[in-house]
């Protein structure tokens, strides 16, 4: 037996002992062949065919079944090889080495009114038509192939060069260097300069990959890139753009990657494509580099986007790809959750100790409710099963064991103010578990087959109902949301949980579940496609039912997203440690996320995962919680003897330190008084195409060198300088103030801009500062007055 399977499972970042590496060669790639065999195997060799030579090349020996082959530098062209052993060989393996072309000299540009349309000439002297066009205000659209329609725009030559003015920018055509420059038309320099000579792979006369180069000055720092959990910024570092599932401690990797990257410049590249692509901005020039499904015409979709100001950038995206939806009002007070709430006594006892000890929640979200089989009944309930066509309803199911009267506990939920969310993820899992009861095995079959006869799961290259490769829910089916038959389907399962339940939103977890780039939707996309685009079809229809269902009362909270997720408010930032530099990530990541345009974020106070928060980092944690866009607490199953749920309560108790108790509640109670005026605030900055939490030195740019020294500060609503304590053992805080007057919210007292102060800190308190002009100032102090 021969094991080598080239492409693996597609992990973007974990090679199985049996792929090729790289898995698509390029030219003067160095290419590695690993595959397994018997343990018994002694000797192993590779023939090789390509450019009409045939070689053999012997597999060397890694330990136990591991071999591997060394092919060399390849080069363009068609390569086939098949494993030996001395007693069988495998199938014959293809791959072919493209070619890259590139744009090397302009033949001629055509003006009209809502566009240029450049002719260039390749490296292989065929002709290539790149288009310009003016999608809104302050953006351009570059595109290989037809332009499309936009903003009015007029152009001039002088000599060798065009420029091209179009409302809120100018763009400057270098006919020569063949390079681009934009600019605000207030600014007196070019804020950006890429160049147009971009270069695609291409093999048979189909691409693969798209490359365009920028050039950042060597004092610009660069910005966004989604939901990043490291530095701010991202100069000097590569990013890919790939939805993926790092489950804790993210570093580079994301649930959320946006193709945005923004200058402190105030200009920004926007990357309008779904395929995972790379950012590359450690090198000079910057890359960016497409990855897409083979195809005669490129992908590569390049919006220039410039401000006078970097948070112009996402007023611009956000203006491009949808406008930040706001959630309803209910959503801004404090969040509860854990997983070890598992039954209804449990959660039942922690409703009752939230209104006993006077710590306000409006929102409790429910993990592991249900059988975690259909995931649309709960966790021990009897029901008849019935076929899949036939939607169930409340009065199908009989109440035992852990949930024994859902209704009257959302009810009781409801009178004291608290909306409901359950959890749910777009897999249907392999089997029932062995425990399971036979009503619930019985659903479970009934509705996979539904599944696989219907072609409601995304598909293989073949046809075949595609199976979860990852770590999460392997062997599950993966729900094909662009299938509107599908959809009718699975969202009957639950709707009942609304109608008679009265449940008020839905988890969506999940979404990073694609594994393949030959992958098949019913909408006819394909799986480099989908990669990203996933996450966005998924959570958009729960939100489509959810608002259906509550009539634009409801709401989604997901963990993946894409481009434009912010019209698919909430998200939390996924699963993270209760470490200090956990926190301090978290942070970062919904800074860069509302940057990206994800207004309406959050993230698990104190960490979700491992020894609970000590009382020093829980009280940091809910602080900073308190000024965020969604304040929750949440925390993982574990078996352990020892509660470890994060809530309040549970905290103290463990530590026997009351202080835990004392100070969340504080600022759960504060949190209430200022509800409506964060939903206010989220309405006006989502009408400007802002996000709530953003960064001061980006909002601030004149004073960017001063302001970037505290990288951990941020602006919260229109009004608010939040500094968050995130140093353990940390009894002052040192702040740098934005230029103006700055107010400490705490006690009154005036400050002056752009100087830095040393700030008490107690446990109790974080610096916070309300500027000096705001309208609603005497509004905020009244608040702790």
């Amino acid at each position: 037996m021969i094991r080598h399977q080239p492409y693996g499972i597609d992990d973007p970042y974990k090679r199985l002992p049996t792929e090729r590496n790289p898995r698509d060669p390029q030219p003067d790639d160095m290419v590695q062949v690993s595959f397994q065999t018997d343990p018994k195997v002694a000797k192993a060799w590779l023939s090789l065919e390509t450019h009409g030579q045939p070689q053999e090349i012997t597999a060397q020996s890694v330990g136990g079944v591991d071999w591997i082959v060394q092919l060399g530098q390849v080069k363009t062209g068609a390569y086939s090889y098949q494993i030996h052993t001395d007693s069988s060989r495998s199938e014959v393996f293809y791959f072919e080495v493209g070619a890259w072309l590139e744009l090397v000299r302009l033949q001629s540009i055509q003006v009209n009114q809502t566009s240029l349309e450049l002719r260039l000439e390749d490296s292989h002297g065929q002709t290539k038509q790149l288009s310009l066009s003016f999608p809104s205000l302050g953006a351009c659209r570059l595109q290989l192939g037809q332009a499309a329609s936009g903003l009015v725009c007029r152009a001039e030559t002088i000599g060798e060069q065009t420029h091209v003015y179009a409302d809120g920018i100018e763009i400057c055509i270098n006919h020569q260097a063949l390079m681009l420059q934009a600019k605000h038309p207030s600014a007196t320099a070019w804020q950006l300069e890429a160049s147009l000579a971009w270069r695609w792979l291409e093999t048979q006369g189909q691409i693969s990959k798209t490359e365009a180069t920028f050039y950042p000055n060597l004092d610009e720092a660069l910005y966004g890139l989604g939901e990043r959990f490291n530095q701010a910024n991202k100069r000097g570092q590569e990013h890919d753009i790939r939805v993926y599932e790092e489950y804790k401690e993210q570093q580079n990797r994301t649930y959320l990657p946006v193709p945005l990257v923004v200058s402190s410049n105030s200009y920004g590249l926007w990357l309008n494509a779904s395929e995972p692509s790379l950012f590359d901005l450690k090198s000079q020039p910057c890359r960016i580099v497409l990855e897409q499904q083979p195809s005669h015409v490129s992908r590569f979709d390049l919006h220039f986007l410039v401000g006078q100001k970097p948070y112009d950038i996402t007023r611009i995206f956000t203006a491009l790809t949808s406008e930040i939806a706001v959630p309803p009002a209910w959503a801004f007070g404090p969040w509860m959750s854990s997983n070890d709430w598992n039954n209804q006594e449990k959660t039942e006892n922690a409703i009752r100790t939230t209104i006993a000890k006077n710590i306000p929640a409006t929102v409790l979200v429910l993990e592991a409710w249900s059988d975690e089989s259909t995931f649309y009944a709960f966790n021990d309930a009897k029901y008849t099963p019935k076929t899949s066509q036939e939607p169930p309803k409340l009065s199908d199911f009989e109440f035992a064991g852990r949930w024994k009267d859902p209704k009257k506990m959302i009810e009781e939920c409801h009178q004291h103010g608290i909306r409901v969310l359950l959890w749910q993820i777009p897999v249907y899992r392999a089997t029932a578990d062995d425990h399971a009861p036979n009503h619930t095995r019985i659903q479970h079959h009934a509705d996979q087959q539904h599944m696989l006869q219907n072609h409601f799961a995304v598909k293989e290259a073949d046809g075949s109902s595609y199976r979860c490769k990852g770590w999460w829910f392997t062997g599950g089916l993966v729900m094909d949301f662009t299938n509107p038959k599908a959809r009718d389907w699975w969202f009957s399962k639950r709707q009942y949980l609304f109608e008679d339940l009265g449940i008020d939103g839905m988890k969506t977890d999940g979404g990073e579940h694609l594994w393949g780039r030959d992958l098949k939707m019913h909408d006819g996309r394909r799986g480099l496609e989908m990669f990203n685009a996933y996450p966005n079809e998924y959570v958009g229809a729960y939100h489509n039912f959810i608002q259906k269902q509550t009539k634009d009362n409801g709401i989604t909270f997901s963990r993946a997203g894409f481009t434009g997720s912010q019209c698919y408010p909430a998200h939390w930032a996924g699963d993270e440690n209760s470490t200090w530099s956990a926190y301090k990530a978290s942070i970062q990541a919904g800074l860069s996320a509302g940057l990206s345009g994800i207004s309406i974020w959050s993230w698990d106070i104190g960490g979700f995962s491992g020894d609970i928060p000590t009382v020093e980092l829980y009280a940091r944690s809910s602080a900073m919680a308190c000024f965020c866009p969604i304040m929750q607490y949440h925390s993982e199953f574990n078996s352990a003897k020892d509660n470890r749920d994060r809530s309040p309560w549970n905290i103290a108790e463990r530590h026997n330190d009351p202080r835990a108790l004392e100070i969340y509640r504080f600022y759960a109670q504060l949190r209430m008084k200022m509800l409506e005026t964060l939903h206010s605030q989220a309405i006006s900055l989502s009408q400007a195409g802002l996000p709530l939490m953003r960064y001061p030195y980006l909002e601030y740019p004149e004073a960017r060198d001063f302001l970037a020294q505290d990288p951990d500060a941020y602006l919260f609503t229109e009004d608010l300088l939040i500094c968050p304590v995130v140093e353990k053992g940390a009894s002052t805080r040192e702040v740098k103030l934005p230029p103006g007057q700055w107010v400490d919210f705490w006690s009154g007292a005036v400050f002056i801009g752009l100087n830095s102060l040393t700030m008490p800190a107690p446990l109790e308190r974080i610096p916070v500062f309300v500027r000096g002009d705001s309208p609603r100032l005497s509004w905020w102090l009244s608040l702790v007055a």
